[in-house]
């Protein structure tokens, strides 16, 4: 089960998606604002992984107590 925040950092890094995708449609794949768009997503998505891996963890706490 995702949290509030989860819940919202999956529709930044969806937003920032479809900004990338528009970027690279603009500008082509080695433009300066589509690798700087790209770099904010890749920080976004690690972001996000790392919420759901101290959830996980935190959940794993009460089972093992």
């Amino acid at each position: 089960m995702a949290t509030l925040l989860q819940q919202q950092a999956k529709l930044e890094v969806e937003k920032k998606r479809n900004e990338l995708y528009n970027f690279c449609k603009q500008y082509g794949f080695l433009h300066s604002n589509t690798i700087q768009c790209s770099q904010e997503l890749d920080q976004l998505i690690n972001q996000l992984f790392k919420s759901f891996t101290a959830f996980r963890e935190e959940r794993y706490e009460y089972l093992i107590i």
